[in-house]
């Protein structure tokens, strides 16, 4: 089995299973659903970990078919942890020390970075999606994101750092964002500009199933099939220089309509002569101000 393998499953139990114990002895499992039968992310995990069990479809109404894979002795998930172990992050290598009462093997992660990316990959196939949001400010276009979420009650999950840090720092991690009723928070991680969005998956395409690469596929059609947005105001070539005292270049500004918040937004022209990069900056700088950063 190769370590790419390996490390794909790690990453696929990070983002999507559990252990524990049970009145009965211990228990794994991995729950995902699919409209069109059996997982092919459980089949292959199956294959790779060599044990275990695929049930399903489990029914609920209003909600897609379920399908699970587990494992449900101690020797089962032994030869589990004996696979995936070493490339786990500590949240589920810490469930299975206490699920099994004893050490794992020792940590092999960060590994090679075609490693490291087969692991995101696993991650992006359990947690991952892809998908189109409205733009802020141009009517009828729409920009895509990569999105991964996780748990966490303080502090970041590791896994999002480890994500963010396999892509070569790709993307941003939000805040605790809360969840409706007792559920927990949780943070994200986001890629949020086109090219950004491209990068992502051109490093996580050789990882990811056919579900993942559908989506995504969808998702660059739409984006590819719109014109490019406009960059640059042609009034700043007649009103004010080109660059701003800070050295910003103003013409390469993205046109958006001006909304004044000072008390020279009487002056019909200011609008021509701001800086929308220092606008930016000045409203990065006074949220961490209120964050105390």
């Amino acid at each position: 089995m190769e370590s790419h393998d390996l490390a794909w499953a790690a990453g696929f139990f990070d983002g999507e299973g559990w252990a524990n114990r049970q009145r009965r002895g211990v228990n794994s499992r991995i729950n995902q659903a699919s409209r069109d039968g059996v997982p092919e992310v459980l089949t292959k995990f199956k294959r790779i970990v060599g044990v275990g069990r695929i049930h399903g479809p489990v029914i609920v109404e209003g909600r897609q078919p379920l399908y699970y894979w587990d494992a449900t002795s101690r020797p089962d998930l032994l030869r589990v942890v004996e696979r995936i172990g070493p490339w786990l992050c500590p949240v589920k290598r810490a469930e299975f020390e206490r699920t099994l009462g004893g050490p794992l093997p020792a940590q092999v992660w960060p590994g090679s970075m075609s490693e490291e990316l087969a692991w995101a990959g696993g991650l992006f196939d359990g947690e991952g999606s892809t998908y189109l949001e409205k733009h802020r400010t141009h009517e009828g276009y729409l920009v895509p994101r990569l999105y991964v979420p996780q748990s966490a009650e303080v502090g970041v999950a590791p896994e999002l750092t480890r994500l963010k840090a396999a892509l070569g720092d790709l993307g941003s991690i939000s805040g605790l964002r809360p969840r409706k009723g007792n559920r927990k928070p949780y943070r994200r991680w986001r890629v949020s500009t086109p090219i950004g969005v491209q990068l992502g998956l051109h490093l996580l395409w050789p990882f990811i199933g056919s579900v993942k690469r559908t989506q995504a596929q969808t998702v660059l059609q739409t984006i590819h099939s719109q014109p490019d947005l406009p960059r640059g105001n042609p009034a700043f070539g007649v009103a004010g220089a080109r660059y701003c005292l800070r050295g910003h270049d103003k013409w390469n500004a993205r046109i958006r309509p001006f909304k004044g918040r000072g008390k020279h937004d009487e002056d019909p022209m200011n609008y021509l002569r701001q800086c929308l990069q220092c606008v930016r900056e000045a409203a990065r700088a006074r949220q961490d101000k209120k964050r105390g950063l």
